[in-house]
């Protein structure tokens, strides 16, 4: 039958109160026994002995799958489980092998969904194509564009030099590009023919050679009218002959002035018309080169942006498809390792009440553990070590291991990791509770070890070799000193002694004894001053006979120490109550006087485990808080008698 989260509280609870009950009997029994059940305790003592010294730390621990494999649900969405592995079976090498399906979970959804993922898939890959295509043609008609620009500028510069020459085109160019506002002024070049070139200078030649030849034959042609004249005014000639070289004449006047005039019309127009065409054809060719290049930087611009929109989208609808295969596929989980099937439900979430139970028809969330399997041959031990114990653990100590289950071995183990940080899960329990999770090996561990079987830890802190030691009950706190009692022929002799380290059951003696001295196991208490006293005496012994009569010690307390010195006993007058009531048990077992009670020291060992629960911050000592506390909670009040009662006779 599971123990609820109520019924838990209550066995606590009722744990406590039963330790409260017997802590309180044991202190009153302790504190107000007779002197001759003092005197009897005597002979329960012990002999100093030298030998050796195990120190070490015991916590308990919960048995864990060195190796374990978690099977989480990676459905991106909430799935229901349609099958699932036996919890308990155990998975082979063979189902490993096979690719045993061990939990599988419903994808109706995602196979519908996948569909119409295809039909956007292919249609993205062919834009995708469509587009790298596309951005390989245009970078091919911008390298035909580009060198058709070039081309169409080198034949523009070739024509201008053609015309002007090389030289005069040259510079034509240079001025220019050094100042793109200031032109030239191109009917100057014709000052000096001379700086000119190409087809310009043959025409300019051309023209002035007609112009001389026409002159050349006007003058001829008028010389020979002017002997024609003389020749017919002898009437050695025809007229008719004169007609002929006066037309002639004429005609050669007439051929010289259409030379001059074409001439002129070359130098005023035909020349600046021509340079100034090829010349502007020139800055036009290296403009449309401009043009291409940005085109062309445009259109590739376009046609990369295209491709690199396309394959986006492309790689966006391949992913979702990819990404539901994969959902697809992550509905069926294979064995991968062979071990024991454990459900989540079953591990450390049974006592929550948002757990979720592991069956068929359950819905599970993204990362959410189905179950795990453990392999079983290689186990560790998941302890908590509280943090007054945790700086005295280290790697690779030895521990010995009691399975609740096997109580009758101990198994051995090493301690391997340490956490650096309090277990978080302990602040919901108790918020003042840190512990420090530890693993720890499980050396031969069998079949029949589970995983979350209780186990108790001893980690093995030091072993101390031929040290003398003493049961820890021996050592009582006296004044700020450390003390034992020594039994001697006159009674017990109080002996100051120097301890050093301690486990839960004996303690290092460094100094005060010697190896076969006896020692009570039971340190007298401090007694009242009101015993020491006679009147006192005789009270213990009018008890003793069965009077009725009242304590002396509702008188003055003696000013005397209970060793019989001088000094006052101021101690024994604050653990006497007013009216020689039931003493304090607080201050009563408060031995040294500090205001606290040290587990350890200054409470009796039956006592010891009841008294736990009581410290509240795990910090080894009960303060008056604490006391009062524990009082208020399971008494209704300070948890001592008031008035004048006395204690029973």
């Amino acid at each position: 039958m599971a123990i609820t989260g109520k019924n838990r509280r209550k066995i606590i609870l009722a744990a406590i109160i039963a330790g409260i009950i017997l802590t309180g009997s044991a202190i009153y029994r302790w504190t107000h026994q007779d002197r001759s059940s003092t005197a009897s305790s005597f002979s329960s003592s012990f002999v100093v002995r030298r030998g050796d010294l195990t120190m070490s730390v015991t916590e308990s621990g919960t048995i864990k799958a060195r190796n374990a494999v978690e099977i989480k649900s990676q459905v991106e969405r909430e799935a229901t489980i349609v099958s699932l592995a036996p919890e308990g079976s155990y998975v082979t090498a063979e189902d490993v092998a096979n690719g045993k399906i061990l939990v599988e979970l419903d994808s109706s959804g995602l196979r519908d969904n996948i569909n119409q993922q295809k039909i956007t898939f292919n249609s993205a890959e062919a834009d995708y194509t469509d587009a790298k295509e596309s951005l390989i043609i245009q970078k091919n008609q911008n390298d035909s564009d580009i060198q058709l620009g070039l081309m169409n500028v080198k034949f523009a510069g070739m024509d201008l030099q053609k015309y002007l020459g090389e030289e005069t085109a040259d510079a034509m160019v240079g001025r220019y590009k050094t100042d793109p506002n200031q032109r030239s002024d191109i009917t100057a070049l014709l000052d000096d023919p001379n700086q000119l070139g190409g087809e310009s200078l043959q025409r300019y030649r051309e023209l002035t050679s007609n112009i001389d030849l026409a002159k050349e034959e006007l003058e001829r042609t008028e010389e020979d009218l002017f002997w024609t004249q003389k020749l017919y005014d002898k009437d050695y000639v025809a007229e008719s002959e004169l007609k002929t070289a006066e037309l002639k004449a004429k005609r050669m006047k007439i051929q010289w002035a259409r030379a001059k005039t074409s001439l002129t019309l070359f130098i005023r127009y035909e020349f600046a018309k021509e340079a100034e065409k090829r010349f502007s054809d020139y800055l036009e060719a290296e403009r449309q080169l401009e043009r291409v290049y940005a085109q062309t930087r445009s259109r590739l611009a376009q046609a990369t942006s295209r491709r690199s929109s396309s394959e986006a989208r492309y790689l966006l609808n391949k992913e979702q498809l990819e990404r539901i295969e994969k959902q697809i596929e992550a509905c069926t989980m294979r064995a991968t390792e062979p071990g024991l099937v454990i459900y989540a439900s079953s591990g450390s979430r049974r006592f929550s009440s948002s757990r979720t139970n592991i069956e068929v028809g359950v819905q599970v969330y993204e990362r959410q553990q189905i179950m795990t399997i453990t392999d079983e041959n290689e186990m560790d031990v998941d302890v908590k070590v509280h943090e007054t114990n945790v700086d005295k653990v280290r790697v690779g100590q030895s521990v010995k291991i009691v399975i609740d289950a096997q109580p009758d071995k101990v198994f051995a183990g090493e301690v391997f990791k340490i956490a650096p940080l309090p277990d978080p899960q302990a602040f919901f329990g108790n918020p003042d509770l840190k512990v420090y999770t530890t693993d720890v090996t499980l050396e031969g561990a069998n079949k029949s070890i589970k995983p979350g079987m209780s186990a108790r830890v001893e980690i093995l802190i030091a072993q101390l070799a031929d040290v003398l030691s003493i049961p820890i009950q021996c050592v009582a706190n006296r004044a700020g000193r450390k003390v034992c009692y020594l039994v001697t022929n006159n009674g017990p002799k109080e002996q100051v002694i120097q301890t050093g380290v301690f486990n839960d059951r004996f303690v290092q003696i460094l100094e005060g004894l010697q190896e076969g001295q006896q020692v009570l196991l039971s340190p007298p208490r401090l007694m009242r001053a009101a015993d020491k006293s006679p009147k006192g005496k005789a009270d213990t012994t009018e008890s003793k006979r069965g009077s009725k009569k009242k304590r002396k010690s509702d008188s003055p307390p003696s000013t005397s120490a209970p060793d019989g010195s001088k000094e006052p006993v101021q101690k024994a007058e604050e653990n006497a109550t007013p009216g020689g009531g039931m003493p304090d048990p607080m201050k009563r077992m408060d031995a040294n006087g500090d205001g606290k009670i040290s587990m350890a020291d200054e409470v009796p060992e039956q006592a010891r485990q009841f008294m736990v629960p009581l410290d509240t911050n795990k910090d080894g000592f009960l303060d008056k808080k604490e006391m009062a506390a524990a009082a208020k909670t399971f008494g209704g009040g300070s948890g001592r008698p008031q008035g004048n009662q006395g204690r029973p006779q």
